[in-house]
């Protein structure tokens, strides 16, 4: 005799939280990865908002060395510089 491992399947239509539920727990691979699908447009809209709302984008990282505006000193010598 086998035995169900979570209850009838439900319609998709008639009771669409159960029905995800459902999936959640008989084929979670399946329902997370619909559901990390769907919510990438999502946090793509929400960046604008993010920019103007609540803070701008941090200062790029530098790539270079800083050099100083000044002259160099001509008195140096060997690895003093």
């Amino acid at each position: 005799m086998s035995e169900k491992v979570w209850g009838d399947y439900p319609i998709y239509y008639k009771q669409p939280f159960r029905w995800a539920r459902y999936h959640a727990h008989t084929k979670p691979h399946f329902f997370f990865s619909v559901l990390l699908g769907v919510s990438a447009p999502l946090l793509l809209l929400a960046t604008p908002i993010r920019r103007k709302l609540l803070y701008s984008d941090h200062e790029p990282i530098p790539r270079v060395y800083p050099l100083p505006t000044r002259a160099r000193d001509a008195s140096l010598s060997g690895y003093d510089d």
